[in-house]
């Protein structure tokens, strides 16, 4: 009988064991399963955040290129984002060391549009560093109206020598519009038509300029001066501006604006005087920003099809960056340039 006994009850404190170590094990495994599944949710969301990082990548990419992989404060983003607890691995919220570096470098990007201005293309370009500060329809071509006058006055001084005489014939003065007051017979020299074409952007200087040297070669020099310096989508039909057909972008005539600073700078220089006097002549330069010690230059056109277009310079803060501002089928532009301006000092 004592046998029986412990026959009995030593099988039922077995079975009892076994139930217990089969119900830790479930146990176990109901957890470890629990934690894979935190893992696979975590590397879901690392998977997100680095789609993020490759966005913030490709936006940031100019701000600065030069990192290698090892130094890539981008790469803190796309590491495990998780810490292990017990069996579960959670998220972990704590800030990214790099967090500032990637606000900045999001805040340096170019804003898009600014509802009260009225260009269909504008760019403010940041000339000393080669940086934009904002832009919109930067490359859509656009007529662009008298700024052809700053490559027509590039290409007069390149291809005709100053001390020409240009005689002032029944054509050239048959140009729409008066401003320059030339008249039939009258001879001014090279250096002299300069001024009414940048001063008060008079067409048949410009006109002048090309009937001397031999219109059509000379309209092809200016496209064929465009295409040299990387304005590619620039094209010119006249050396006026008058032809709906002389077209280009923001982007373009930075670049043009940009290789006169360095290249050609008295074209700028004469774009500042108030008043020249040549002979009979007196020209008044009639830009609104003559007045402002900031302003250092700039060029202005206006046709029914191109609307309003400008092209302004500006030294601007401590160290007097020069800034390009460029309109095109503005409605108002020199308020458009204060709303632009405006973005820069901010």
């Amino acid at each position: 009988m004592k046998q029986y006994f412990i026959i009995v009850f030593g099988g039922a404190a077995v079975i009892a064991v076994c139930m217990s170590i089969s119900y830790g094990g479930a146990f176990v495994w109901n957890k470890a399963k629990q934690a894979r599944i935190k893992v696979d949710v975590s590397k879901t969301i690392s998977s997100s955040l680095y789609g993020v990082d490759q966005n913030v990548r490709s936006a940031a990419a100019g701000v600065n290129s030069t990192f290698s992989d090892a130094e890539d404060p981008f790469g803190a983003i796309s590491n495990d984002r998780t810490v292990v607890n017990g069996f579960k691995r959670v998220i972990k919220y704590a800030p990214d060391p790099q967090q500032d570096f990637i606000i900045a470098a999001a805040k340096s990007l170019p804003r898009n549009t600014i509802p009260s201005v009225t260009a269909k293309g504008y760019l403010v370009r940041n000339m000393t560093n080669s940086s934009d500060a904002i832009s919109h329809n930067a490359n859509t071509l656009l007529p662009i109206a008298s700024l052809t006058k700053l490559v027509t006055a590039i290409v007069a001084r390149k291809l005709i020598p100053p001390t020409d005489d240009i005689t002032i014939t029944k054509a050239i003065a048959n140009t729409e519009g008066d401003s320059g007051q030339l008249r039939v017979g009258e001879k001014l020299t090279a250096a002299d038509l300069y001024y009414p074409l940048l001063l008060v952007s008079s067409n048949d200087a410009a006109e002048a300029y090309a009937q001397h040297y031999g219109r059509t070669k000379f309209i092809m020099a200016m496209n064929d001066f465009a295409q040299s310096i990387g304005a590619y989508r620039t094209y010119f039909n006249d050396a006026s501006g008058l032809s709906p057909d002389n077209v280009s972008t923001a982007n373009d005539m930075a670049t043009i604006i940009d290789w006169i600073e360095k290249n050609d700078p008295g074209i700028i220089q004469t774009t500042m005087l108030k008043t020249k006097t040549v002979g009979k002549h007196t020209w008044y330069n009639p830009t609104h920003f003559l007045n402002w010690s900031y302003y250092v230059g700039g060029k202005n056109g206006y046709t029914p099809e191109a609307n309003r277009t400008g092209v302004a310079l500006f030294a601007l803060g401590k160290n007097k960056d020069l800034y390009a501002v460029i309109v095109l089928g503005s409605d108002q532009r020199d308020a458009d340039m204060v709303q632009l301006l405006k973005v820069v000092k901010e």
